[in-house]
């Protein structure tokens, strides 16, 4: 292989002492070196061209490629080396050709240190014994001794590979066997069980190749710590059998089949478990077999005709039982094997499956009514969304129109949840759920340089889509069980195993209302799905309960007025305050979460659910006094309502202004009224006349106002007409005896006025001047048209069974008013 000079731009870091340090930046290539006999890592300042790095590529080194742009790796066992590439290109190519270098050691590493030996270096003075059984103790002292540095462990297995040593121990294996002399067969264990623990892949080669690994795996079993000898070659030849399923047309790929199972099995069975400070003496076998199921896995992307006959089969109704087991162990085999490959080459090997029809394959074994076949189907799904969800979901939105709901792979999931027909995959159903509605792992673009499905590229799959279609198609399988048991004011099904399903559903519907936005906004409010929610707050099992209330806290946590009016609308806290108070004073995690909760409403300043907790809850709270939470929420409610120290003056033509303080900065919250409009309700001075504006509803003295109360709770403003085509007011005259309104409005007078549709109503009264000096109370509106416009398109259906209050969404109305 040519020598490699191609230069990077990246920060060279070392982790020593708990601590990453900035070396510095420069170019990096990979080269080989005359003073290291080996192709090395080497980085030059881009400053003055001095060496920042020199670090030789060992071949059995664990480098680590992480984030796309990081190649890390450990130097020795103090220090650990990082690259920081510019971009990601660079890291890919670096990356390729390190790997390259570590597969085939002949083409560059391993000829420039066997020309090392060949000069004859002063320092080495390392000799091979002669290959007899007389000197099997000094090949053991030799292989023992060489273990002790990285050096003279690459310098014995180059001799070794070199004067064909391997084949020659086997030679004398064989001879000891046959004369049954135990203490040679000990030393031979020992001598390459210490082969094994060198960690070079020059001597795994040699050692693993097909005429040689059963030999070697021959002297393994005689361990001098056991009394007998451990026939593993027997249980390998007659015990454990191959069996194919489908018969491979490639001879190499069965070959690296047979190869790669021994290997796996000298390192699971035969060798001791490692200890800690022998984890790392294995890298070398892991690497041989993360390379060997690459390559399986590659050559059965090769033969078409084998992928063909096992996906038909699998889709086949006609298979027979016991076959359609086997095939589905053979896929899950498969894609577990498919996780040695890089993530651009597993992307192209998932969606050259998908081809021949993959997904489908899978539906099939999802259906089947075996759990062993389940888990199967459970684990390939797995292996396909922990690293490229968007193929699930390019295949769920190739499925809506041609598919029924029912058929669908994400609706297949999420019945297996709700049946509960497989307890024990519950947990990796509930993953993988949460992973494909993750709008986190929503991705429009292509995945590790590789090209997505070509039937749904240019559809632009942008997460409203998948979210509309997720809403409109697979949410109601998700919402059933939870709908049925908490149609009540208890729980109809309180059991363990019932208890369980609707924790798995709220931990899922927490993960969309912190993660879908509005999505799940319209479908919780439209549903009433909150306080169908609470009900489990009533559940024997207090895991449920937990759960009902960190889904509750999980929504107060957004901070959103939506939810906030939608919450205080339905007297949504009720249950929760009613659980608090049938625990009493016990100290436990419902207590905790319940007060933590009401600390959080004062902390984060939610006016609006503090007043409503304050009005609607003191009577029932304000006894608890081992703790002083709601002695805090009801001061920090009369701070509200007290008035500010900014008074309101009247200037010449009657316009009112606020006097603020030059210096200081004030920004007006856009959801307060402006300083004209707070100037009409800030004197005290206001009294009754008796009918305002020849007849209208009766006058009410402000001064009546009780302290602490909302002027709407007082005047019992009626709740808004359903149909809202014409916008309603209720009018309460009002005089002033200190000041009197123009005669005109002034021209900012149109903030008072409003003739919007009333998609959300606050109930904080605005001024509107009349003929007079008469002022009529309007409820403001805000108007949220752009944001609610997206939400009808994915549920036009779904407002049918609900009251016109809470189902039909504000555009709907709307629409309805204007026709």
């Amino acid at each position: 292989m040519a020598t490699t000079n191609t230069r990077r731009r990246v920060k060279v870091y070392s982790f020593s002492d708990k601590n990453w340090e900035d070396i510095g930046t420069g170019r990096v290539s990979l080269t080989y070196m005359e003073r290291c006999q080996s192709m090395c890592i080497v980085v030059r300042s881009e400053v003055d061209d001095s060496i920042l790095l020199e670090s030789k590529v060992l071949l059995d080194q664990s480098y680590r490629k992480q984030e796309d742009t990081l190649i890390v790796w450990k130097e020795d066992e103090l220090c650990d080396l990082a690259l920081s590439f510019q971009e990601k290109a660079g890291c890919d190519e670096l990356w390729d050709e390190i790997c390259e270098v570590q597969k085939h050691p002949h083409d560059m590493a391993v000829d420039g240190e066997l020309s090392l030996l060949e000069k004859g270096d002063e320092s080495i003075s390392i000799e091979l014994p002669q290959c007899e059984l007389s000197r099997l103790d000094d090949i053991l002292e030799l292989v023992n001794t060489a273990s002790t540095t990285p050096f003279s462990r690459e310098v014995v297995a180059l001799m070794m590979e070199k004067e064909n040593y391997i084949p020659q121990l086997i030679e004398l294996f064989h001879m000891c066997e046959d004369l049954e002399n135990t203490l040679g067969l000990h030393s031979l264990y020992n001598i390459f069980r210490g082969l094994l623990q060198m960690n070079r892949i020059a001597l795994l080669n040699i050692m693993f190749q097909d005429e040689v690994i059963d030999d070697v795996i021959g002297c393994l079993e005689y361990d001098p710590s056991k009394p007998n000898p451990v026939r593993h070659r027997e249980y390998i030849a007659n015990i454990s059998k191959h069996h194919e399923v489908i018969p491979f047309n490639n001879p190499a790929l069965v070959s690296k089949i047979h190869q790669t199972y021994k290997v796996q099995y000298v390192q699971e069975v035969v060798l001791p478990v490692p200890s800690l400070f022998e984890e790392n003496m294995m890298s070398a076998l892991n690497s041989l077999l993360l390379f060997n199921k690459a390559d399986i896995v590659r050559m059965i992307q090769e033969d078409k005709l084998f992928l063909r006959r096992l996906f038909s089969q699998l889709r086949d109704d006609s298979t027979a039982e016991s076959k359609f087991k086997q095939l589905a162990f053979l896929l899950r085999e498969i894609c577990t094997f498919s996780l040695a490959l890089e993530l651009k080459d597993r992307t192209v090997f998932f969606l050259a499956l998908c081809e021949y029809g993959f997904l489908s394959a899978v539906e099939c074994m999802l259906n089947f009514e075996q759990e062993a076949v389940a888990a199967a189907a459970v684990d390939v799904v797995g292996s396909v969304v922990e690293f490229n969800s968007s193929i699930i979901r390019d295949h769920i939105l190739l499925q809506a129109d041609s598919h029924e709901d029912e058929g669908q792979i994400l609706n297949i999931i999420i019945s297996l949840l709700v049946d509960g027909q497989y307890p024990e995959l519950d947990v990796q159903l509930v993953g993988l759920v949460k992973i494909l509605i993750d709008p986190e792992t929503i991705m429009t673009e292509t995945t590790g340089g590789a090209v997505r499905n070509p039937v749904v590229q240019n559809q632009a799959m942008e997460k409203s889509i998948f979210l509309n279609h997720f809403y409109k198609h697979s949410m109601h399988s998700l919402m059933a069980p939870l709908m049925a048991q908490t149609a009540g004011d208890t729980v109809s099904k309180d059991t363990l195993h019932s208890s369980a399903l609707l924790s798995n559903i709220l931990d899922i519907l927490s993960l969309c209302v912190e993660r879908h936005t509005y999505h799940i906004r319209k479908y919780v409010i439209d549903k009433n799905i909150l306080a169908r929610v609470l009900v489990l707050m009533t559940s024997n099992h207090k895991h449920l309960a937990l759960a009902a209330l960190r889904f509750c806290r999980k929504i107060v946590g957004l901070k959103d007025d939506f939810y906030n009016r939608y919450i205080i609308r339905h007297n949504l806290f009720a249950p929760v305050v009613q659980a608090f108070l049938a625990n009493g004073q016990v100290y436990n995690l419902l207590n905790s979460a319940i007060l933590e909760m009401f600390d959080f409403l004062r902390m984060a300043k939610i006016k609006l659910l503090v007043s409503y907790v304050v009005e609607t809850f003191t009577p029932s709270l304000e006894q608890i006094e081992y703790v002083d939470t709601f002695q805090k929420l009801k001061l920090y409610s009369e701070q509200m309502e007290e008035p500010q120290n900014n008074k309101p003056v009247e200037v010449d033509g009657g316009i009112l202004y606020m006097d603020f303080n030059a210096n200081s900065r004030y920004r007006r919250d856009p959801r307060q009224l402006d300083e004209d409009e707070e100037a009409w309700f800030d004197d005290e001075e206001e009294e009754a006349v008796g009918q305002g504006g020849g007849g209208g509803d009766p006058v009410i003295p402000l001064s009546s106002v009780p302290a602490g109360s909302s002027l709407s709770t007082f005047l019992q403003l009626p709740s808004l007409p359903k149909d809202t085509s014409s916008t309603t007011s209720t009018t309460v005259s009002v005089t002033s005896s200190s000041i009197s309104p123009p005669s005109s409005p002034p021209t900012h007078a149109h903030h008072y006025t409003s003739t919007r549709s009333t998609t959300a109503t606050s109930y904080s009264p605005r001024p509107n001047t009349s003929a007079g000096g008469v002022l009529s109370w309007k409820p403001s509106t805000i108007l949220r048209s752009n944001a609610l416009q997206s939400l009808v398109d994915y549920d036009e259906d779904s407002d049918d069974d609900m009251p016109p209050e809470e189902g039909s969404s504000p555009i709907k109305r709307l629409k309805l008013g204007n026709t």
